[in-house]
């Protein structure tokens, strides 16, 4: 028994780390340190993915880690990112801003609250409806880090409310998204971001702020492509019978 609670309590240590990191995020962002706020994110994220691996690794899920991860989600890559972007760009344009960023915590929420529902239905492995959370998250802290990193000459307000409004239409929308580590054989799709990864790895060590913004584009297109590839093969199926 004492094992089973060990092990339960090693994937909620990475939630509540991705919370906290959420949390210092959100301290510097009301502070003005923008980027060291987008870069804590981006820490969040990859606590994120390492507590949903570590609780099918070692059998460990629970009700209660799942709830605690969704609530995690929420507030790291829902309340704080919109926050940042509120106060990064968006204040620029007044009211509207304020509704662009309420609108992505709320597009966040109603995409968590979608995926929660839709887990507790089914116990089989399905597709993300929607892009996930993070993944929007990380659209904004990429942006963020990398105008930083090219000396703050890109001041494209309306490219950043565009870019904000565009995630939230994604999370909230029906293309898919596929789980593609759950799977126990690796398919062409795994292969391609496995080798994709091995390749960062090399090239993150000096441009790691390019890097991460580019991974999170190619994660979008992926799921935006695939499901046009779908509609056509359907298309063209029909069009067959």
């Amino acid at each position: 028994m004492k094992s089973n609670n060990l092990k339960i309590l090693i994937p909620n240590f990475f939630t509540a780390l991705s919370l906290t990191s959420g949390l210092i995020s959100l301290y510097f962002t009301n502070e003005g340190n923008f980027v060291p706020a987008s870069w804590l994110i981006a820490f969040s994220m990859f606590c994120d993915g390492l507590d949903g691996k570590l609780a099918r690794l070692l059998q460990a899920s629970s009700k209660f880690g799942f709830l605690f991860d969704t609530l995690s989600d929420f507030v790291v890559f829902g309340v704080v990112p919109g926050f940042l972007a509120y106060k990064v760009s968006l204040f620029n344009f007044q009211l509207l801003g304020a509704i662009i960023s309420i609108f992505y915590i709320f597009c966040g929420g109603y995409r968590l609250v979608r995926f929660t529902l839709k887990s507790s239905e089914s116990n089989g492995k399905h597709a993300f409806t929607g892009l996930p959370i993070p993944a929007g998250a990380g659209i904004i802290a990429s942006f963020i880090i990398i105008n930083y990193y090219f000396y703050q000459k890109i001041h494209l307000n309306e490219l950043f409310a565009v870019l904000i409004l565009v995630s939230s239409v994604l999370m909230i929308s029906t293309i898919e998204y596929l789980p593609i580590e759950k799977r126990k054989k690796l398919t062409k799709e795994a292969k391609f971001f496995i080798l994709l990864a091995l390749v960062s790895v090399f090239l993150a060590i000096k441009f790691s702020y390019l890097i991460f913004g580019i991974w999170i584009l190619i994660y979008i297109l992926y799921g935006i492509i695939r499901q046009i590839v779908i509609k056509v093969k359907k298309k063209t199926a029909n069009e067959h019978e």
